[in-house]
C-alpha cells in the first residue's frame, strides 16, 4: 500500500522509461485498449478539452472555476504539475487531500499491465478517479499537441474543445511549420463537437476550420477580451474559458473575473519577485508586454530553458532580452527521471551574450541563484523560462528559512 506522495511518484516514474517525445507511428490505440479494459472511464465523462501553445493551462483553471461558480461539481487535470502530483487530479478546485489520492491511485496502479508511459498512466488515472468520484465536468489539458495527445481519447459528441493561441513550439514533435502545429491542436475535435477558437493567425484559423468542418464539428470563433483586472495576458484566455463555460452549460455566462483562479507560477508576486513559467518566444513575449502595461520594463532575472532546437533557445532569448538588465543563470535539474533536461547554465549564458545581452552571470546552484537574483539592485525580480524551474523555486520560497 502506498503510504506518502513520495512512493506514489516512485511508483510512477516506474513508467517514464520508452515515454519519449512522439515516436514515428506513435497512436492512441494501446491506451484507449487500456482505458477499455478499465471501463471506459473517459466516456462516463462530459468532457472540456483544452488546447494551444500558449495559455491552455491558464483556461482550464477559469474554465473549472467559472463551471464551479455555475453550481457544476468539476475535475480538472493539467500538466505538468508545480508543486505536487496531487495537482493531476483536482476536484471542485483542489487537488485530491493526499489520503484520497494515494487510495485511489493504490486501487488503480495494479491494473496497469501494459506497456503504458508515464503521461499515458497519468492520463488513464485522472479519467479513471473522476469517474469514479462522479464529476459533473472534466477540464482536461492537453500535454503535448492534440490529435496524438492521450488525453485525446476522450471523443464522446457532447465535447467542448476550447483551442487557444497556436505558435511554433516542441516543432520537433509537431512539425516545423503554423499549419502542421495548427493541424495537431485541431485534432481534439471530434464529430459532434462544439469546438471555440481564439481568433488569431488566419493560416492557423484555416487549418483549425477546415477540421472542424470535415468532421462535422461546430467552430465558434472568439474575439473578445477578458476584464481588465486581470493580466494582459490572461484576458483572451479568460474570454476562451467564458465562451467554453457557456457552451458546457448551455447559455451564456457572465462571470466573475476569478483573479483567484489563475494557476501557480503565471505572473505569481511575491513582493518584488515575480514567477512566470513562459518557456517559448510567444509565451515570454506576452510576459513582457503584460510587465509593461504594469510599468516594468527592466528587470533582474533569473532564467534557464530547457532543452530544445537551437532556433527556438535563441527566439525564446531575442524575446527575454529587451526585459533583463540583468541575466543570472542557473544550472537546473528537471527532478526525478522525467525525460527533460535543461541547457547547460554556461552554454546558455554563452549563448544569450552572443544575442546582446549586456550583463549575463552564471550560479552553480539553484538557491545560490535565487540569493544572488535577490540581491540585486533592480526593483523588479524574475524567474521564467521553465514551469519546472519555477515549481522548485516555489518550493525554496516556502521554506521559512528562504521567505520574503
Amino acid at each position: 500500500m502506498l503510504r506518502s506522495l513520495d512512493e506514489a511518484v516512485a511508483e510512477l516514474y516506474r513508467f517514464v522509461p520508452g515515454s519519449a517525445a512522439l515516436r514515428v507511428g506513435y497512436s492512441l490505440d494501446r491506451l484507449r485498449s487500456f482505458l477499455d479494459d478499465v471501463g471506459a472511464p473517459q466516456d462516463r465523462l462530459r468532457v472540456v478539452h483544452v488546447a494551444g501553445t500558449s495559455g491552455k493551462t491558464s483556461t482550464a483553471y477559469f474554465t473549472r472555476a467559472m463551471l464551479h461558480e455555475a453550481g457544476v461539481r468539476t475535475g480538472l487535470t493539467v500538466s505538468p504539475h508545480i508543486t505536487s502530483i496531487t495537482e493531476r487530479v483536482q476536484v471542485d478546485g483542489e487537488p485530491l487531500p493526499e489520503p484520497v489520492f494515494l487510495e485511489l491511485l493504490d486501487r488503480f496502479l495494479p491494473k496497469v499491465t501494459g506497456p503504458l508511459t508515464y503521461f499515458e498512466v497519468l492520463v488513464a488515472f485522472a479519467y479513471w478517479a473522476f469517474a469514479e468520484l462522479e464529476v459533473d465536468v472534466a477540464v482536461v489539458e492537453t500535454g503535448l499537441g492534440g490529435l496524438l495527445d492521450g488525453t485525446n481519447t476522450a471523443t464522446r459528441a457532447d465535447k467542448v474543445c476550447a483551442i487557444g493561441d497556436i505558435g511554433l513550439d516542441h516543432t520537433e514533435v509537431l512539425g516545423e511549420t503554423l499549419p502542421e502545429i495548427a493541424a495537431q491542436k485541431a485534432g481534439i475535435i471530434h464529430p459532434g463537437n462544439t469546438a471555440l477558437l481564439l481568433a488569431q493567425d488566419p493560416v492557423a484559423m484555416a487549418v483549425v476550420r477546415g477540421h472542424a468542418d470535415r468532421v462535422g464539428a461546430e467552430l465558434t470563433v472568439v474575439h473578445d477580451e477578458g476584464p481588465a483586472d486581470l493580466p494582459l495576458f490572461q484576458r483572451r484566455n479568460w474570454s476562451l474559458a467564458r465562451a467554453a463555460t457557456s457552451a458546457v452549460l448551455g447559455r451564456a455566462v457572465t462571470p466573475s473575473a476569478l483573479v483567484s483562479a489563475q494557476p501557480p507560477g503565471r505572473l505569481e508576486q511575491y513582493g518584488d519577485l515575480v514567477l512566470d513559467g513562459a518557456h517559448n518566444p510567444q509565451k515570454l513575449d506576452a510576459l513582457r508586454e503584460s510587465l509593461a502595461e504594469r510599468g516594468v520594463t527592466s528587470a533582474a532575472v533569473l532564467a534557464n530553458l530547457l532543452v530544445s532546437p537551437p532556433a527556438k533557445l535563441d527566439a525564446a532569448l531575442l524575446a527575454l532580452r529587451p526585459l533583463a538588465a540583468h541575466l543570472v543563470v542557473p544550472e537546473f535539474t528537471v527532478l526525478g527521471d522525467l525525460p527533460k533536461r535543461s541547457v547547460p547554465a554556461a552554454e546558455l549564458a554563452e549563448r544569450a551574450t552572443a544575442l546582446g545581452f549586456t550583463s549575463v552571470e552564471v550560479c552553480p546552484g539553484l538557491p545560490g541563484a535565487l540569493a544572488v537574483l535577490r540581491a540585486r539592485p533592480e526593483p523588479t525580480h524574475l524567474v521564467t523560462g521553465s514551469l519546472y524551474l519555477v515549481s522548485q523555486v516555489r518550493a525554496l520560497l516556502s521554506d521559512p528559512g528562504q521567505a520574503l
